[in-house]
């Protein structure tokens, strides 16, 4: 297919694509690039692999989604971006959340065991 010329690429940071790449090329209908996944079962360089594939789909994600046969205007591209976008900003403040009491319940057991009043007590 020919290349959408007339859709803009937004520019910065994908959200989306960063934390969903699985679903962010199925949906922007880039299967050769799914056959990356295949590094990730090699040993040490799956690890490497994540870092760098995933951190460039969230640099390029918009790039490559307007390079998609994919979107035939850009009312299509604006909202599927809105949609990944917001879900991956969703994703990132949700595990923020999650650390944060994580790390408050962590700090008070410490304090606690620390200080005697929440933690074993002997009974004499």
């Amino acid at each position: 297919m020919e290349e959408n010329k007339h859709i803009v690429a937004a520019s910065g940071w994908s959200w989306g694509a960063f934390l969903f790449s699985v679903p962010f090329l199925v949906g922007i209908k880039k299967y050769k690039m799914l056959w990356w996944y295949l590094l990730a079962l090699v040993p040490f360089v799956n690890v490497a692999f994540w870092i760098i594939f995933v951190v460039y789909l969230g640099v390029k994600g918009h790039d490559l989604a307007a390079k998609s046969p994919q979107f035939s205007h850009q009312a299509e591209y604006d909202g599927f971006f809105k949609v990944f976008d917001h879900a991956g900003k969703i994703l990132v403040v949700v595990v923020v959340i999650i650390l944060l009491v994580f790390a408050i319940l962590s700090i008070a057991g410490i304090a606690g065991t620390f200080f005697g009043r929440f933690g074993y007590h002997r009974p004499f």
